[in-house]
């Protein structure tokens, strides 16, 4: 061989070894750069996209998409794109898979893989060569492909380095979906926890909704005594007034006002009248709370009825006084007509006491405010039911009729409430708005058709 010739060939061979160094580095790159994405990202998605970042570094393209195998084995459906319209670009990618071609694949001209010409929008109807691969990992099927507007773009070196990163890219996407299915185990767990608890609170709360009914009928019939007792007792005081008086008449005047003088006759008498009108409000204000706390609780309240809403929110004020009482003052606004509703009374109870609970809740000090107006048309009835407390932040107020969702500490809410709330006035035929500003207060709405589409043969899954 001429020494110019071999002078040829070493440098031939060290161009081959340093394109191959070129390609060892530019792999070496794209692995500690894709290491650094792994541990900065949990979202496939965000993943994906620095994917192509990574790519650009060390490929020259125009556009890429990432596309992952349908189920059935017979679509491809896209996962993350370089262009805003991934159309085009699933049209080709789609025909190739159809038509069965292996990967990797190296078109040197688009059009050429296809019998008839594709009608593509930009910007892919002016690329014309295209690399493809398959990266597979633990759970899924996905392939990349890398489009360039050049014809003859991608050489033997750059297909190879491809099919060296689709090997670092399946075990890398693998790792972050193991995570993110690890996440979405430890999500259902919660979740399942949560449920768990709210079935037992529910266990917990039908059973003390029997004993309540239990309990309203055991005080039902002893108050019955007090009651007419109280007003034998108005009876007898009242004869003896008029007894003493017959007796004034039957004695001197001046002897007998000595005697009644000494007995602080008269002073008996109006401390008497004033025990017996409070013993008289007292026990009325208990047979009020007993049939309220059993119309409340009692399973036959859930039939259909005619409900007038100015006695069923009078009746769920009193269940829910001890709750109200310290944190907020009460203005009703019921107008002067009654206004009536087909509904189950049961139900709407219980609404009305988790939106009236929740209000005293946000007052939460003796300077609270809870207003309830009542109003009607021609078809529907409104309820609003508004306080001056906290309010709900922006951020969560379109979260707060979701099941589960709460803003309460743990331990002090299910977050089913409001949810449940919403469910009873949907089947009702009616609708739950709220607004709110914070610090400055809430406002719910429910607006109920007056005459609901109910029957006593619906399924009561709320109670």
């Amino acid at each position: 061989m001429k020494p110019d010739e071999s002078l040829l060939d070493k440098l031939h061979q060290l161009q081959i070894k340093n394109r191959e160094l070129e390609q060892v580095h530019l792999l070496q790159t794209l692995i500690l750069d894709g290491l650094h994405v792994i541990l900065t990202t949990d979202d496939i998605d965000a993943l994906f996209a620095q994917f192509f970042g990574l790519l650009h570094q060390a490929l020259h393209f125009d556009a890429a998409i990432m596309t992952q195998l349908s189920k059935d084995q017979t679509q491809l459906l896209p996962v993350s794109c370089t262009e805003s319209d991934s159309i085009g670009a699933l049209s080709i990618v789609q025909h190739i898979h159809q038509k069965g071609m292996e990967r990797p694949l190296n078109a040197f001209h688009i059009p050429l893989l296809f019998d008839e010409p594709l009608s593509l929008a930009s910007p892919w109807a002016e690329m014309h060569s295209l690399l493809g691969i398959d990266i597979r990992t633990q759970f899924a099927d996905y392939q990349l492909w890398i489009f360039s507007s050049q014809r003859a773009a991608f050489g033997p070196h750059d297909l190879t380095l491809l099919q060296q990163f689709s090997s670092f890219a399946g075990s890398t996407i693998s790792q972050v979906e193991k995570r993110r299915l690890q996440e979405q185990q430890k999500e259902l767990q919660a979740r399942q926890d949560q449920i768990e608890k709210v079935l037992m609170s529910s266990e917990k709360m039908a059973s003390l909704g029997q004993m309540a009914a239990g309990v309203a009928h055991e005080i039902n019939n002893p108050l019955s005594y007090v009651l007419s007792n109280i007003q034998n007792l108005a009876y007898n005081h009242e004869q003896l007034h008029q007894l003493i008086d017959a007796l004034k008449q039957a004695v001197s005047v001046d002897k007998a006002q000595s005697i009644l003088d000494h007995f602080r006759y008269q002073a008996i008498c109006v401390d008497t009248d004033d025990i017996m009108a409070e013993m008289t409000e007292g026990a009325t204000r208990v047979k009020d709370i007993v049939k309220s706390l059993r119309q409340f609780s009692h399973p036959d309240k859930s039939k259909v009825d005619d409900i007038n809403l100015a006695e069923l929110i009078d009746n769920t004020l009193r269940v829910a006084w001890n709750q109200i009482k310290y944190s907020a003052q009460v203005e009703k606004n019921y107008g002067t007509q009654n206004i009536v509703v087909t509904a189950r009374s049961a139900q709407l109870s219980q609404v009305l006491l988790n939106i009236l609970v929740n209000a005293a809740q946000a007052c939460d000090d003796n300077r609270g405010l809870i207003q309830i107006t009542l109003c009607e048309d021609k078809d529907n009835a409104y309820i609003e039911i508004k306080d001056n407390g906290c309010g709900i932040p922006e951020d969560t107020l379109n979260k707060i009729f979701d099941p589960f969702f709460t803003t309460k500490a743990v331990g002090k809410g299910t977050g089913l409430g409001l949810a449940i709330s919403k469910a009873i006035i949907e089947q009702h035929s009616g609708n739950i708005q709220v607004t709110s500003q914070l610090n400055q207060g809430t406002s719910f709405m429910i607006m109920l058709p007056k005459q609901a589409d109910l029957s006593n043969d619906d399924t009561d899954g709320y109670l």
